[in-house]
């Protein structure tokens, strides 16, 4: 120690360990992954906790080990000795560097180790399209603070173009799909034109989407389908319109947890967003149709309106067959012929010829009967009329109920195409991945 950092050494662990100035200094820098804490959406900011992997050579850091009792290392804190000032370019929270510093490890023969853990916070741009099945590319771009290419060149401590992910602890919401890197060189437009290295590592996530599916995707897919169950209630039952209402309450809830959800970006709409957009303009064309069934029950019917001859062919006896519904019975009609059968001018005369065979008390009875035929000829006018109305009425609400039935069939395959459409859009539904295949280090 007195050797190598006593007041008869001259070393300076302010100036960079280069032999030879035309050359640059090889520093051979990995990153191991330890876990994804946290992706914050709405920030855009990912947490990760990882460990720096960094090995270069000190021609000054060397000794004789068979002089010092076979002493091949030493462990010396990183004040002491030059160490790359190593800075992630695209940090969130002002914390450049690793906040532990470690010991290093000095070797004889003048090659240092120094493995620091750290916990970032970087910036990355989050995709919201495919929420809650969409997959993210972050990455965290290393470099050296004020040092070209031609001072520091990188290198691959240990595994080449990848993170090492053997001590990696698998995440309960994302899923590590891939962690592939490279080396940049980053050539500058200004004088002196000189080039600097970056080692940009790579984090391929995607969610796992099993949470949102359950409390969010299903519950939107249950509530288009409530609205579509509106059409089974009775045309003349007011409560459609309260539960509407509900549904509509429903929708706007659910919108506003997955505004407070995602950043507040307009580069793209998520596909979830569109969804409850899409059932939201459904339930509103429920109300407008509900409001028109309810229209047809009570305005026409109040007014006894007749119903034109061709609302009758199309939906009396047309669309019934087509849409499974049973024809309005003609009983009515029937009923309207026995009454006018007991006022008719020719059983009156018959009564009246037979009266002198029949007994007292039988003629008794047909002059009282005859007696009150007036009233009976009033009363059947008055059971005419009103079942003249009931016709009118009954047509009416026939019709309300089969606008309901094709109102029911469309929004059915309506929902049913605009589901289907929207989750044939989500690239790679149906590919599991498993973070165990990428940690083969770790089976080994």
């Amino acid at each position: 120690m007195n050797i190598l950092f006593g007041r008869q050494s001259q070393y300076n662990a302010l100036i960079t360990p280069i032999y030879n100035a035309s050359e640059p200094l090889d520093v051979y820098f990995g990153l191991a992954l330890a876990q994804i804490i946290n992706v914050y959406e709405k920030e855009q900011i990912v947490k990760v906790n990882v460990w720096l992997q960094l090995r270069w050579y000190d021609y000054q850091m060397k000794w004789n080990p068979d002089r010092f009792g076979r002493l091949d290392s030493i462990r010396v804190p990183p004040e002491q000795v030059w160490t790359p000032d190593l800075v992630l370019f695209n940090n969130g929270d002002g914390n450049y560097e690793a906040s532990y510093k470690s010991n290093t490890v000095i070797s004889s023969d003048g090659h240092i180790q120094w493995i620091p853990p750290a916990i970032y916070k970087l910036t990355c741009t989050i995709n919201v399209e495919y929420f809650p099945f969409d997959e993210q590319k972050c990455e965290l771009r290393f470099g050296t603070s004020g040092r070209s290419a031609s001072q520091v060149r990188f290198g691959w401590y240990a595994t080449a173009n990848s993170m090492e992910l053997s001590d990696y602890v698998p995440s309960g919401i994302w899923t590590l799909i891939d962690a592939p890197a490279e080396i940049r060189t980053i050539q500058s437009p200004d004088p002196p034109y000189e080039s600097r290295s970056e080692m940009v590592f790579f984090m391929i996530i995607r969610r796992k989407s099993l949470f949102y599916t359950i409390n969010l995707i299903l519950p939107t897919m249950m509530i288009s389908l409530l609205s579509i169950t509106l059409f089974c209630l009775p045309s003349d039952a007011a409560e459609k319109m309260m539960l509407c209402t509900s549904i509509l309450v429903s929708l706007v809830f659910f919108m506003l947890l997955i505004s407070k959800i995602l950043p507040s970006t307009s580069l793209s709409i998520p596909l979830i967003s569109k969804y409850l957009m899409f059932t939201f303009i459904m339930n509103l064309l429920t109300v407008f149709l509900s409001v028109l069934s309810l229209y047809l029950n009570h305005n026409r019917t109040s007014i006894l309106t007749p119903v034109p001859y061709w609302m009758k062919i199309i939906f009396l006896h047309t669309l019934p067959t087509c849409l499974c519904l049973n024809k309005p019975n003609e009983n009515s009609h029937t009923r309207q012929k026995r009454i006018s059968s007991i006022n008719s001018p020719i059983l009156l005369r018959k009564m009246k010829s037979h009266q002198v065979d029949l007994p007292d008390e039988m003629n008794y009875l047909i002059e009282q009967f005859l007696e009150i035929s007036n009233d009976i000829k009033y009363l059947s006018k008055r059971i005419q009329g009103d079942t003249e109305e009931m016709k009118v009425y009954n047509d009416w609400k026939y019709i309300s109920l089969v606008l309901d039935r094709i109102h029911l069939f469309l929004f059915l395959i309506i929902t049913f195409i605009g589901t289907i459409s929207m989750l044939l859009q989500i690239p790679k539904l149906f590919e599991s991945h498993q973070d165990s295949l990428l940690t083969p280090q770790s089976t080994i």
